[in-house]
């Protein structure tokens, strides 16, 4: 049968509202409680107030002669796609999940590929979208009654949604107020609307210049004899708190940590976002989750900035899939996968174990004259194909699951797989801090480990991450922190480790102290600074004197601490 234009829309519609959106159905069947006669005629206006909010957002679409059918085409078959993520893997399409597909690369793309993505993008997609829009349409007739049928579509399709809405308009509000993830259901509607905000912001920051933060931030260098600082922060990827050794969790995931007893874990942090492309930039800059924003994060300097411009060696060593998301964008970096090292560069999608970030390090570090930063980014806990992220020599936890059909394994073999990522992580940390002793005649040496987000396995039947933080669950966002200081450094700094043990283990931080905490371990004095953010401000000793040569100097710099507070 030949379907005009307009028929052909409320055939896609009809196809949007009912087969093509089952995990919204899913959602609303388990939301909405049938107890009484008003609910059972709300429950039934919801496939009508569907199908009117469908068919206006596609009128637009199938009203442009020619190009109609290859955009209907490309919404269905990308629908299709988005409902195997979001029928296995409970994830939601907002944003920052479309920030995500926007920035991924073939290594994480083909992580997810598999037969029964294929299957669902055939089946909810390709035969579908085939059904639709290779049968020839018909003409409605000329210019005037095309226009009488599109006008007649719209003002019907208004006036039963107005009818709808105001005949159930307190259950409507209390149903979208109360579930607001709804909203990131509705296919197309969530990847459209969020691609469009996604490329709105993009284009928004390519066109502002960069911003200058704290242009009066100075930095105390070492004076004669002192010995320069460095610093290693190793930004984890997926690692969750709750299955941290050192923070109580039973089975051994740090055997080589929690051998350490200089070693500080904090107990209770947040992550910035449940997404790398979130939590990193916002990790490295000075706004608070609560006032981030990424059009300000990626056209203001960083912390990595600031810290380059008071004349610190800072670099960026990469590992992730995703890259740093514009933070290393001016520093000096090194992307470990494009060197592609033998025995660690070995997976078929060209990703690398992470002590590939040790590969040489030394050799820069040598480089290096003065205070230094050095970030490793991690591959981490990157899943789904947790098993690639570890070799199988180090594995320590089986039966382990061996596949990126992850919800499809049983829960014992999922987190065996997971923790042992955990254990091949904490190896590379203790390499790291080994690394760091070597130096420790030469400079004042510390680590930093934070990861930028937790992770799903299957808890409510959520996996992986990227969960909208308003509604997503701790173990997205409950983060593991480590730290090692040599005792030079902490003399140096002043810390009192036993004072930051403590507030480890009984205070809560999140993200938004990691930029000010930097600035306070490296002396740097700016008027961005905030103190009430560091999270050793509380654990700072004054220097002991010995002479009142000495005294005179320490009360002359205890003064200029409390102008800038460090």
């Amino acid at each position: 049968m030949r379907l005009n234009p307009v028929q052909l829309t409320w055939v896609a519609a009809l196809f949007f509202t009912t087969i093509g959106n089952l995990v919204l159905w899913q959602t609303l069947w388990s939301r909405v409680e049938i107890s009484n006669l008003r609910s059972l005629l709300f429950f039934i206006s919801l496939p009508v107030f569907f199908f009117c909010l469908l068919n206006l957002f596609l009128t637009p679409v199938m009203a442009l002669p020619y190009v109609r059918k290859p955009l209907l085409a490309l919404l269905v078959v990308i629908s299709a796609s988005c409902s195997y993520f979001m029928l296995h893997y409970k994830v939601l399409i907002d944003r920052s999940m479309v920030q995500n597909f926007f920035e991924t690369n073939q290594a994480e793309f083909t992580s997810y590929f598999s037969a029964p993505l294929l299957l669902t993008a055939l089946a909810l997609g390709i035969l579908p979208a085939a059904a639709m829009v290779i049968p020839r349409s018909k003409q409605i007739g000329r210019v005037t009654q095309t226009a009488i049928w599109w006008l007649g579509n719209v003002l019907v399709t208004v006036a039963v949604l107005l009818v709808v809405t105001m005949a159930f308009y307190k259950d409507y509000a209390s149903l979208l107020r109360n579930h607001r993830e709804i909203k990131d259901q509705v296919l197309p509607l969530n990847f459209v609307r969020n691609t469009n905000g996604y490329l709105k912001r993009k284009y928004s920051a390519k066109s502002q210049p960069l911003r200058t933060v704290a242009a009066d931030a100075t930095r105390a260098v070492p004076a004669a004899g002192e010995r320069p600082k460095l610093v290693i922060v190793v930004v984890g990827e997926t690692a969750r708190a709750q299955n941290f050794q050192l923070n109580g969790y039973p089975r051994a995931t740090n055997p080589s940590l929690s051998q350490r007893a200089d070693v500080i874990s904090f107990k209770h942090v947040s992550s910035c976002g449940t997404a790398t492309a979130i939590s990193v930039p916002c990790m490295f800059s000075r706004m608070t989750r609560s006032d981030y924003d990424e059009v300000r994060a990626a056209t203001e300097e960083n912390l990595l900035d600031l810290l380059q411009r008071t004349g610190m060696h800072v670099l960026w060593r990469n590992n992730n899939n995703g890259g740093c998301k514009g933070v290393c964008k001016r520093v000096p970096t090194d992307d470990m996968p494009a060197l592609k090292i033998a025995e660690q560069c070995v997976n078929k999608d060209g990703t690398c174990y992470d002590d590939v970030l040790l590969h040489e390090l030394s050799a820069r570090i040598d480089a290096m004259h003065g205070d230094a930063l050095i970030v490793l980014h991690q591959l981490g806990s990157h899943g789904p194909t947790y098993f690639e992220r570890y070799p199988s020599a180090t594995k320590v936890f089986s039966p382990t699951c061996d596949s990126n059909q992850i919800q499809k394994c049983s829960n014992e073999a999922l987190t065996n797989t997971y923790d042992n990522t955990l254990v091949y992580t904490d190896r590379m940390l203790g390499k790291t801090i080994d690394l760091l002793q070597g130096y420790s005649t030469q400079r004042d040496v510390a680590m930093i480990y934070v990861s930028d987000h937790g992770e799903s396995l299957g808890e409510r039947g959520m996996y992986l991450h990227g969960t909208p933080y308003l509604i997503a669950p701790d173990e997205q966002t409950h983060v593991p922190m480590v730290m090692w200081f040599s005792p030079e450094f902490a003399k140096r700094a002043h810390l009192n480790l036993n004072c930051v043990r403590t507030n480890a283990n009984n205070q809560r931080y999140s993200h938004d102290h990691f930029y000010h905490s930097m600035l306070g371990l490296f002396d740097v004095r700016s008027s961005v600074y905030q103190p009430e953010l560091n999270l050793f401000a509380a654990c700072r000793e004054p220097q002991r004197v010995s002479s009142p040569g000495a005294a005179l100097s320490w009360i002359t710099n205890t003064n200029r601490r409390k102008a800038w507070q460090p």
